[in-house]
């Protein structure tokens, strides 16, 4: 049987964010950098990120910035957390990606 100890997941998530100026910081030197392996995007459609300003457009036009991505997948009714709200169906398209791989 497997457990899961939430608080420290959400002690985790939350660090990201408590550390989110470092991390930009970290991440600065990918800034303008494709992509350029076989992905995968996946987000719920109830994510108030994917409704920011301009996000349709990027959203939309991800493939000039991922050029090998295979596939977006919005998941009806998921917010912002999708490996925890829907394993299932992220699980089943992470393995679908990989065995299109094969």
């Amino acid at each position: 049987m497997i457990t899961i100890d939430f608080r420290k997941i959400r002690m985790n998530i939350l660090a990201w964010y408590r550390n989110i100026d470092r991390n930009w910081e970290f991440l600065s030197s990918f800034a303008g950098k494709l992509v350029t392996i076989p992905a995968l995007y996946v987000a719920g459609e109830r994510d108030l990120v994917v409704r920011f300003p301009g996000m349709d457009q990027l959203i939309s036009n991800l493939s000039k910035f991922v050029p090998k991505l295979r596939q977006t997948i919005m998941l009806p009714g998921c917010g912002h957390w999708t490996q925890q709200e829907r394993p299932k169906e992220v699980n089943a398209a992470i393995v679908e990606l990989l065995r299109a791989l094969e």
